[in-house]
Parts: structure tokens; sequence; C-alpha cells
């Protein structure tokens, strides 16, 4: 019998995701800290750091700030910790010139409070990471994908990166890092999370693999820009690189599942927008298979929760279902059920089902807002217009230049160069991106990698499309990962000394 229409949701979404997309602050600092927490089984009380990088808590009442943790204090508490050259304790301006630096670099996201269990700092060694739970399973699930199977280039090097602190971040952190304690993570609650998400592995043989051809290829992905940052890249740029594309290996997740589970079910593209939004129909078409991607979701979720539902329904109908809610949502959901059942031609069931979601969507927040703020925060999604209208959920997706060399690295083999036009259609088969070639145009107009109608269709400009394409090729030139040829090729690789065997 559903009595809490959180745990009700939450389980739907670990079921068939293996992660809760519910955070609408969701910020790659999360994503970062569960996924080292999941590769590790490791995590750290500091509450020392925590507190010397927060001198001050904002108060949710009167948006005040209070000075919770002055220098004074963490000379009290910490002095022995801080010392200078000559053994002597350090100045108080020179301590807080530390702390406004220590803030400014381990704090980026503004995901610090005043104690470690609720904060996530910017990641360098694995005495950074913390209990937060912000992240909402992303880290179990990301690290799950990695090992699957057998553990390989990214999850290796991963741990290998955490390992060290050796770097600038890891030095700033350190006179409050070493007071850290490890604590174990609970791997009994997150075997059980991961048992839940089974589906994700089938036996071949003797040998686990993943189900999912987007798994499949995100897995290959991973390892593939983990072989290029083990020669190519700083450990603090790997790290960066690596998370950014944790973030989007979520999000093309998260928006393919749909037409994995269902037979026939649509897979909304990911229409980059290499502009700055001026080109109107570009920017609108793109916006538009972003919306996709959210209704994809609601569309899985609203099956299964006709699926979970129909055997209470059909013994016990829809009103005494509703009955045994906690009074707090009964009158709503009531309402959205009788607001379904208007229409003759929606069923009991069907009708519970809308309301339901409407309910539980607005108590733990819809999928798209998580969409929006990840996807903004890494660098694949940006205002719909130039001027920010909209609102926070209006986004179309685009691309930074960070972004696109992690794009590059994770889909090009460094011994196999690519032509300009096989890049798109490798970025095409594993991650659902399309520019604008003319094959892309039946994909744009339905909203639907398989080229049928879902939803609204949408109007595009194919002059636009294709200049699209050639503003991602200029862009790739330009960022030193292509080289255009007189004859009109273009090769795209992450290793340019290759192209002198061409």
């Amino acid at each position: 019998m559903t009595t809490d229409l959180k745990t009700f949701l939450n389980d739907l979404y670990i079921a068939e995701f293996g992660l809760v997309p519910t955070n609408n602050s969701i910020k790659p600092v999360h994503v970062a800290n569960g996924l080292g927490r999941a590769l590790t089984g490791r995590a750290y009380d500091s509450d020392a750091l925590a507190e010397f990088l927060r001198p001050s808590i904002l108060n949710q009442k009167t948006r005040e700030k209070v000075e919770r943790n002055p220098n004074s204090a963490i000379l009290e508490r910490y002095g022995e910790a801080i010392t200078g050259r000559d053994g002597e304790v350090i100045d108080r301006d020179s301590l807080s010139t530390l702390r406004n630096l220590a803030e400014g670099v381990l704090g980026t996201d503004k995901a610090v409070f005043g104690e470690a269990a609720r904060s996530s700092y910017t990641l360098s060694n694995e005495t950074l990471l913390t209990r937060d739970p912000s992240d909402h399973r992303c880290g179990i699930f990301l690290a799950r994908l990695l090992t699957a199977g057998h553990e390989a280039d990214a999850a290796i090097h991963i741990r290998e990166l955490l390992s060290t602190d050796d770097d600038p971040w890891s030095m700033l952190a350190m006179p409050m890092a070493k007071l850290a304690k490890p604590q174990g993570v609970d791997t009994a609650t997150e075997a059980a999370m991961q048992h839940a998400y089974a589906p994700m592995i089938v036996d071949d043989a003797s040998t686990p693999v993943l189900a999912s051809p987007t798994l499949t290829n995100l897995r290959r992905s991973f390892d593939r820009l983990a072989r290029f940052e083990q020669t190519s890249g700083s450990k603090l740029n790997s790290l960066r690189r690596l998370v950014t594309f944790a973030c989007f290996a979520v999000h093309v997740h998260l928006i393919s599942r749909y037409s994995e589970a269902v037979e026939g079910a649509p897979r909304s593209p990911i229409l980059l927008d290499m502009f700055d939004g001026s080109r109107t129909s570009l920017r609108n078409a793109s916006r538009a298979s972003f919306r996709a991607a959210g209704d994809t979701i609601e569309a899985l979720m609203l099956l299964r929760i006709r699926e979970r539902l129909q055997l209470q329904v059909s013994a016990r109908g829809a009103e005494q279902v509703i009955a045994g809610l906690p009074t707090k949502v009964q009158d709503r959901v009531r309402q959205g059920f009788d607001a379904y059942r208007h229409d003759d031609q929606v069923s009991e069931l069907e009708a519970i089902a809308e309301a339901f979601w409407q309910v539980a969507a607005e108590e733990k927040n819809h999928p798209r807002g998580f969409l929006a703020d990840l996807g903004r925060r890494a660098g694949y999604l940006t205002p719909w217009s130039v001027a920010g209208r909209g609102g926070k959920q209006q986004k179309r997706y685009g691309i930074n230049a960070e972004f696109l060399e992690t794009l590059v690295a994770a889909t090009v083999d460094p011994e196999r160069p690519l032509d300009f036009p096989e890049f798109l259609d490798e970025i095409r088969a594993n991650y659902g991106i399309v520019v604008g070639q003319r094959s892309d145009d039946q994909i744009v107009r339905c909203n639907n990698l398989a080229q049928k109608p879902f939803g609204t269709p949408t109007s595009v400009s194919e002059e636009e499309l294709r200049l699209n394409v050639e503003a991602l090729r200029r862009a790739m030139l330009e960022a030193g990962y292509a080289k255009a040829f007189a004859d009109g090729q273009t090769v795209i690789t992450t290793d340019p000394k290759s192209l002198a065997l061409l």
C-alpha cells in the first residue's frame, strides 16, 4: 500500500535510473564528492576545514550574514595547525588572507557550509571527501558504471588522482585537512541501492557486462578520456574534465533511459547551439530539444507509476488508495485526480497516476530542474537567450571551450583521428548530440533521434543548421583539436602529431 509519495517516487527513480534527479541545486562539486566517496569507500570528518572556509553563515530567515567562525575562534580551536615557518601562530591579518584565498579555491561552487557533512569542497584529494548527500546518489551510479564487470582506466585514474596531495588546492587545504578523521561509508545501504538498480548489469556467460547500449558507450568514453588524461592532463585539469564528463554522462543516461526501457519510446536529441542565441530558429530548436529531455523522463515515470498502482487500484479503487495517503497530500492528490477524470477518455488508473506524479514532482522537484542546474554549471546548457529570458529552466544546449575539449577527448582515440563528419556521427551515436547535418533535419523537427514525431513539431531553418555545423568546425580548429587540409577535409584528433602520418 502506498502511503508516502516521496518514498514512492524515490524508489521508482532508483529502480529506473540508479539515482534521484530531484536536487534543483545540484552542482559538479556534489557529483565529484559522491563519485570520489563511492570509488574510495571513504569520507572524512573535516569540520575544521568547513569552519575555516566559512567565517560567517547566512541566516535563512533574515538573509543576513552572521559571523560564526571568526579568526579568534579558529585560533582557539585549531591554533596548533596554523603556524608560520618560525613555529609561531600567524597573525590575524595573514590568517584572514589565507582564509579568503582558501574559500575562493575550495568553495568555488558555494557548496561549503559550517559542517563537513553538508559541504562539498572543490575536490583535489581524498581527504576532501565528505558525507554530503547532495549528489542524490549520482556518485554511486557513476562508480558502478566505471567498475561494472571490471575496473578500467577511469576508475583507476580517478583513485590515483585522489591519492596524492601535492597540488596547490590540497596545499591550501592541508593545515585544516590534516585534522580530518576518516569515516567509513555506509556500504550496506549503498549496496542495497546498487542492487535495486540491477538492470544496469546482466550476466553474459561468466563476465558481467552493461545491459544498456548508452551506458556501454558512456563507459568507453570515460575510459578513453582517462587514457587521454594519463598522458596529457595536469592533475587538477584532469579532475575537472573527468567531473565535467561525469555530469554530462548523468544527463545522457537520464534522457536516454525511456527509449531503452520501452520499445519504440522516443529519445530526445541534444541540439548544440554554437551561436550566442542570436539565431532565433536555432535557439528555439535547441530549447525545444532540452524541454523534450524532461518530457521523456516524465513519460517514463508516469508509466512506472501506473504499473506500481495498477494492482492497488484494481483491488481497492482509486478513492481508497488516495484515502491511504497522509492527510497533508490527500486533498492535492484528490483534486488532481478529479481534474483528470473530467476527461472521459482518461481511465481511473491514468488519472490517479497523473495526480500522483503532479503532487510528487511538486514535493520532490521536477527532474527538469535537476537537468537544468547541473548542465548550466557543467558547461553544456546556457540561457535560452542572451537576455536570460524565460526563467531558470528555459535553457538551450551550448558548449564552452572546456566542455568542447572534454567531448573531443572522450570521443576520439589519439591513434585514430576522425574526419569531421565521422566525429559528428560518433557524438550522435554515443551521446545523442546533433549539430545540423542534413541527416539531422528530421531528428530536430521531431525532437526524437528515432525521427518519429514526439510532442509539438519543431520549426527550424536548414540554413542555420548548416551554419551551426560550420561554427563547430571552426571552434575545433581554434581549440587546436582539428586540422583543415587543402582538399576540404577536416580531421579531428587529440594528438596533433598523429596528423603528420596522414
